[in-house]
């Protein structure tokens, strides 16, 4: 950061004192200076980002604190955690929020936001529990820390970007909080509008929620699927489209009441524009705080706010001096909005819009009809902008498209925005409870119908298409095509673009191009469980899936699945369930219902319990993993070591299935959760076992695995421990460390590495490895816990 301040002092000298041409001057003052100060002041703010984390010493350590609650807090129905699948605690709720820290016991917290859990709380203390309101509590802190794995989403990073100190839990085993005052202003009016809504008893009150507050609280993961294959997602986001409609009906409506009051003489009434601009600005901003203003609504409002200012002046100002200026100001106020998905998507969107119609002028034609006729071309263009816009964006970001989008859009963003949007905004305007219950029920009617066009439409169309995360060179070719195709009528060369298309697709379709036999270990970071990836150019084995949470959350669903997605993988030829723990079986639900499997293995009982609780029935095979059996997958194949028998529960961690994976000469040893006394048995049930390159650590390195006579029986060259960043389990425990370094192992932990991939060439016999946590990302490289390296 020092040199780039360095270059910007030494261009305001040069500027300053050395004659220079018009154009080269011209050109310094609008490219490279801009350029320079925006970078200096981007790594500023990194750097500042980074400052502004709970510092490690600090980390799990109880404070008391009072806090004032900076979000509508998440109120679900708690759960207790352990065992097979989370069960429900009747009378108890677990509650979510963001708080900021107004005083603590540690001064360095003071002035923080906090991310916060309150488990199994009674529902009578989290009565009071709301926006703006203060509590004094005890809570359990940490840094915040998210799972770090290619093509999966970065929370850490959306953690940096939120602002969050230190994410936690309340201790209320110390003490009950105590509850000091309610919220007020925008924080209470936020709070009552919500439990006006949730007082109607609506069938949709989630999704009304979700379009007034933002508040996706309730949204059920049927639902957000629902919308994610047709491409209306974005319609629950508070975007330009809720923004504009917003400013647009309240300027008819500022102007038809000027117009009334310019009747009766009224000298401030004079001018109807005036009061049209002013209560159309007045209610987008107030819409945008209400809705908790994101990123997008952020946007939207400066725009609109150029415009209307631009408008009330009498003076014309391009759309692209206003999407400019919204552009510095958001990255000014925000710099690490860039990490956030939704700016880009916001940003690049309107972007498209800009570029595709620039120029354009409105429709000359008379009629109604032909006025019609010409809003369908230029909606059903838009969308096409759109789709072609988002394609790099969406495949980067979600590892895939909708292909029906361009037709549903169609119908959905009218729909939305001149019946159910209005509905939703006049009924939290309006003070009459009995026309705000009216208006609420249309608008909950208007969304089942909605929902139910698209549940339809998802039967009938074709929905959400799931593309590999393309390379450097092929996503630089589909920037340029879309470019292309995006420029306005009379570019010359604008049709190029549909040449690179072509290529494009080939590219993108992972089973229309040759690929080099290979062979590819991944063992993903899910936290304190374990999942491992096994990949050839044609199969792919998965082994244990993730934990799942009482909250929703699924390693199998949110980290496995969208990692193989990206690879291109779509489908399974096995998975593989170590044992019961949920630590490993929790997340098979999650990544079944994303990625078919055509077998289910698992110890004894297990797979077909799995079967018959997660739904996966139809599967063609659910069989238990027995010592001496061989599967093969072409050149891979996998041979079980253990257990012995089938007939058991699979449940217990000496159940585990131990498998030994094999491809052209490479050997990598899965243990699942075996202790020392399994480890002894595979001693001596196979004493001439010959060395491995590779050990998944049994238990994640726990004191009773690992024995030394394992360690040196199995001879690894690296061991891998899947275990959670400074885990209360403490995993893995100094003492195993501490064997394998006694025999010279390569030692990797999840926990500081991320991800970790071992990637085998038909040629090379030593593997590339490769580290989530060594990717050119600030974030990831600012700490690893110390312990063991990173990839070196």
């Amino acid at each position: 950061m020092a040199g780039v301040c360095v270059l910007v002092v030494g261009t305001l000298v040069v500027l300053g004192v050395v004659p220079a041409p018009g154009r080269m001057r011209g050109a310094l003052c609008t490219f490279v200076l801009p350029f320079l100060l925006g970078t200096c002041w981007g790594l500023s703010a990194n750097h500042q980002s980074l400052s502004q984390r709970l510092p490690l010493p600090l980390h799990g350590a109880d404070f008391k604190v009072r806090v004032e609650l900076r979000s509508l807090p998440q109120k679900s129905p708690a759960t207790f955690s352990f065992g097979p699948k989370p069960r429900s605690v009747t009378g108890y709720l677990d509650a979510r929020f963001r708080a900021r820290v107004l005083e603590a016991s540690e001064p360095g917290l003071v002035g923080q936001d906090l991310l916060l859990s309150w488990y199994r709380a009674d529902s009578a203390a989290l009565r009071d529990l709301s926006a703006g309101s203060q509590w004094q509590m005890t809570v359990r802190l940490k840094r915040p820390r998210g799972s770090a794995n290619p093509h999966t989403f970065d929370y850490e990073a959306w953690l940096l970007q939120q602002g969050i100190y230190a994410t936690g839990y309340v201790r209320d085993q110390d003490g009950a909080p105590q509850f000091l005052t309610p919220g007020t202003g925008l924080n209470a009016v936020r709070e009552a509008l919500r439990a006006q809504i949730q007082e109607r008893g609506l069938d949709h009150q989630a999704l009304v929620g979700a379009l007034l507050l933002g508040d996706k609280t309730g949204l059920d993961t049927e639902n957000q699927a629902l919308l994610q294959r047709t491409g209306t997602a974005h319609l629950l986001a508070i975007s330009g489209l809720h923004v504009g409609m917003v400013a647009g009906c309240f300027f008819m409506l500022g102007g038809l009441i000027g117009r009334l009051l310019g009747l009766t003489g009224w000298r401030y009434a004079q001018n109807p524009l005036l009061l049209a601009g002013v209560a159309a600005l007045v209610a987008a901003a107030g819409y945008t705080l209400v809705s908790g203003a994101p990123l997008s609504a952020q946007r939207a409002l400066i725009m609109t706010a150029v415009g209307i200012l631009a408008l009330l002046s009498r003076r014309r100002i391009s759309a692209d001096l206003a999407y400019a200026l919204a552009l510095a100001a958001v990255l000014l106020l925000q710099p690490l909005a860039v990490l956030n998905a939704g700016f880009w998507l916001s940003f690049v969107a309107v972007g498209v819009l800009i570029l595709r119609f620039q120029g354009r002028s409105g429709s000359s034609h008379s009629g109604a009809l032909n006025r019609l006729l010409d809003w369908g071309r230029g909606a059903m263009q838009s969308q096409w902008a759109i789709l072609v816009g988002l394609l790099l964006p969406s495949v980067l970001i979600f590892s895939g498209v909708s292909v029906s989008g361009l037709v549903l859009n169609l119908i959905a963003i009218p729909w939305l925005g001149l019946l159910i949007l209005p509905a939703v905004l006049l009924g939290a305007a309006v003070p009459l409870a009995p026309l705000k219950t009216a208006l609420w029920q249309f608008s909950d009617w208007q969304l089942g119908c909605l929902m139910d066009f698209l549940q339809w439409a998802d039967r009938v169309l074709p929905g959400w298409q799931s593309l590999p995360v393309p390379g450097v060179a092929l996503a630089g070719m589909l920037a340029v095509s879309c470019f292309c195709l995006l420029l306005p009528r009379g570019v010359p060369g604008r049709h190029l673009g549909w040449c690179l298309l072509p290529v494009v697709a080939v590219g993108l379709l992972p089973w229309q191009r040759p690929v080099a036999p290979y062979f590819q270990l991944t063992v993903l970071d899910v936290g304190q469980g374990l999942a491992v990836a096994a990949e050839t150019e044609r199969h792919t084995l998965v082994f244990d899936s993730g934990a799942d949470s009482a909250g929703g959350w699924s390693g199998g669903s949110s980290v496995v699945a969208p990692y193989l997605i990206g690879q291109g993988r779509q489908s399974l030829d096995a998975l593989v369930v170590s044992h019961g723990d949920r630590d490993h079986a929790g997340g098979v639900a999650g990544l079944l219902q994303r990625l078919p499997a055509r077998r289910l293995i698992g110890p004894g009982r297990l797979p077909h319990r799995l079967a018959a609780i997660d739904h996966a029935t139809g599967l063609p095979g659910a069989s238990p993993c027995i010592a001496g059996n061989r599967e093969t997958f072409g050149e891979l194949s996998l041979t079980w070591l253990w257990p012995r028998s089938g007939a058991m529960s699979g449940e217990e961690n000496d159940h585990s299935c131990v498998g030994l994976l094999a491809w052209r000469g490479a050997r990598i040893l899965l243990t699942g959760d075996i202790s020392s006394r399994v480890e002894s048995q595979l001693q001596a049930l196979y004493p001439d076992f010959a060395p491995v390159d590779v050990l998944v650590a049994p238990h994640h390195g726990s004191r009773t695995s690992s024995s030394a006579g394992f360690i040196q029986w199995a001879r690894p060259d690296k061991v891998i421990f899947s275990a959670g960043f400074r885990h209360h389990f403490g995993h893995p425990h100094p003492e195993v460390v501490e064997r394998y370094a006694s025999r010279k192992v390569q030692q990797f932990n999840t926990a500081e590495t991320g991800g970790i991939t071992f990637s085998w060439s038909s040629v090379a016999r030593a593997p590339d490895t490769q580290c989530a946590r060594r990717a050119p990302k600030f974030w990831l490289g600012a700490d690893h816990g110390g312990g063991l390296a990173l990839c070196e």
